[in-house]
């Protein structure tokens, strides 16, 4: 997805951790960025990373949780630039899926990460596990 740059943050090794698990599954990607809120950072310390990795083209910032000081920091950098959309509570499969698709604007690939998200959150319903439909014991 090399029209839409993502930046990925969030608390702790949120980021780095995201990125690890992405590239496991998925290789690494150029248009994605991972910044970490690193304990002892500022929000003047974070807007100095997300302006130093945003390039002049359309910015995904995808944010840990809603409320938090990366999601802030990422609103008021929106807030000022048209050509970024915050998006934040979406999981790794969501962020997955839509690596290996294309989006004709910033809004279609926030929508789809959100709606792909709500999609995969399920209740493991152990009426429904029986031999013929067993879950892997190789995993993904």
């Amino acid at each position: 997805m090399k029209n839409i740059q993502t930046i990925i943050t969030g608390h702790g090794k949120y980021a780095t951790g995201i990125r690890s698990a992405i590239e496991l599954l998925a290789g690494p990607q150029e248009s994605f960025k991972y910044i970490d809120f690193s304990e002892g950072m500022s929000e003047g310390d974070l807007a100095k990373e997300f302006n130093k990795n945003i390039n002049t083209k359309l910015t995904l910032i995808f944010c840990d949780l809603v409320g938090g000081t990366p999601y802030k920091v990422a609103a008021k950098l929106a807030f000022e630039n048209k050509n970024i959309k915050v998006v934040a509570g979406c999981n790794l499969a969501s962020i997955l899926e839509t690596i290996f698709n294309q989006y004709n604007s910033l809004d279609n690939y926030a929508n789809e990460l959100v709606k792909i998200s709500k999609m995969g959150t399920q209740i493991l319903e152990l009426d429904d596990i029986s031999p013929a439909n067993e879950i892997s014991k190789d995993g993904i």
